[in-house]
């Protein structure tokens, strides 16, 4: 029998830049979650007598401002240690060798495998055999797998490594390979990292990303921590996922159709957020609400944001006793106006429609319009708020998205749909 624990991407003492433009943000929560999660997989390997412990890269997030990170995980290796636990870690792009200017001798069972070329380490009195290769440096671009010694006869061969896979999309094409190539090595598991989402590419033998330790940001919602593999007498491999994350992120999504105030659009994010409580079991939740639906409510959202924010953070806290937290509301409701009929008609309101229409498809009829936000981003600096971000007028997505705001803003008023705001 073995058992090990795969995990990866803990970027440990990530900074959280921004966190404190929001109001009730829970920023210490947040800034600490990484160690405490990182405390909470140590402490499951210790209680659960695991004899080995891999890391696919990226323990760090980069150089530390100073020694308090680096000591702080050399502590939890410790503490490893002397449980009789193996460690083998890779470093990642986030934490490659020449990126790491700062260093502390580990324990030793703390073995980090080499940036130069492949390396093997055995571990004969558990019979395995871990094949890996740190980054030497942020960005590497050749197949590192292409390269990895064959298995060991006899042993449970695992392979460590850092990479884009083909076919994950949406982070960035590090230590390319293709599973093709994962497979023709014939070992019995691929411990992957860089991917933040746990997944299971192949399920026999078992190439899987344990996904990040614990999500850090809006982009990296619902469950996250590591995978313990299980390998019997016969040689069969089980795994599964053990969520570890000590707080959570998740994205909420309201449909307001036909919802008349912000009240009631209140009371349907009521009821969403209780299945994401439900699913973070007592764990802080920071959430980011989306609205959507065409409704009589979105007037009274389109004239005052920060109000309806402001009923929908108040609503959270005291619906999960001060344990959930919206990070950000973003409304994409639409007036229960009919668009389409307004544009086919021979009204004021239809010559403006087809007139809002033209300017989002025509960059050189929205520059005859003269908008400039020179002297706004200049008042806006002189009173604080240079970090507001406004809409770049040479980006036709950004100018359309602005344009599909004013028409929402403006049509409720000229249609009589807004007269109640």
């Amino acid at each position: 029998m073995l058992t090990f624990i795969h995990a990866a991407d803990i970027h440990l003492d990530s900074p959280l830049k921004g966190l404190e433009r929001y109001d009730g943000a829970p920023v210490d929560d947040v800034r600490g979650a990484s160690r405490r999660a990182l405390t909470s997989l140590v402490d499951t390997i210790i209680d659960e007598n695991i004899p080995l412990l891999v890391l696919a890269g990226d323990v760090y997030d980069g150089d530390w401002k100073d020694f308090q990170t680096g000591l702080f995980f050399a502590s939890q290796m410790t503490r490893l240690r002397e449980a009789g636990t193996h460690v083998v870690l890779i470093r990642g792009n986030h934490d490659a060798q020449n990126k790491m200017t700062r260093s502390l001798t580990l324990p030793a069972n703390v073995h980090i495998l080499s940036a130069n070329r492949p390396e093997t380490v055995r571990f004969d009195d558990i019979g395995v055999a871990v094949h890996g290769q740190s980054f030497a440096g942020a960005t590497v671009t050749e197949n590192l797998a292409a390269s990895y010694p064959p298995p060991v006869p006899g042993l449970y061969n695992i392979g460590l490594l850092h990479t884009a896979v083909a076919g994950v999309d949406g982070h960035a094409n590090y230590a390319p390979c293709s599973q093709t190539d994962l497979a023709a090595h014939g070992y019995d598991y691929w411990a992957l990292g860089h991917v933040h989402d746990h997944k299971v590419l192949v399920e026999t033998p078992p190439v899987i990303y344990s996904g990040v330790l614990q999500g850090r940001n809006i982009r990296e919602t619902g469950p996250k921590g590591c995978v313990r593999v299980d390998v019997d007498e016969t040689g069969h491999t089980a795994y599964r996922f053990m969520p570890l994350d000590v707080m959570r992120f998740a994205r909420v999504a309201v449909d307001a159709t036909d919802t008349p105030d912000t009240a009631a659009i209140c009371d349907r994010f009521l009821a969403a957020m209780e299945r994401h409580l439900a699913e973070a079991e007592g764990r802080p939740l920071a959430m980011r609400i989306q609205l959507s639906g065409a409704c009589p409510a979105h007037s009274a959202l389109a004239a005052d944001p920060e109000a309806a924010q402001s009923l929908l953070r108040t609503a959270a806290t005291d619906a999960s006793g001060g344990s959930a937290w919206v990070e950000k509301v973003i409304d994409e409701t639409t007036t229960p106006i009919d668009i389409d009929a307004l544009r086919d008609s021979d009204t004021p309101q239809g010559d403006l429609v087809r007139f809002l229409d033209e300017l989002e498809v025509s960059g050189e009829a929205f520059a005859e319009l003269g908008v400039d936000f020179k002297d706004l981003r200049a008042a806006l600096s002189r009173n604080g708020a240079a970090d507001i971000t406004l809409p770049d007028l040479d980006d036709p997505a950004q100018r359309a998205a602005l344009l599909r705001d004013v028409r929402e803003l403006v049509l409720p008023r000229i249609s009589g749909a807004g007269e109640a705001s």
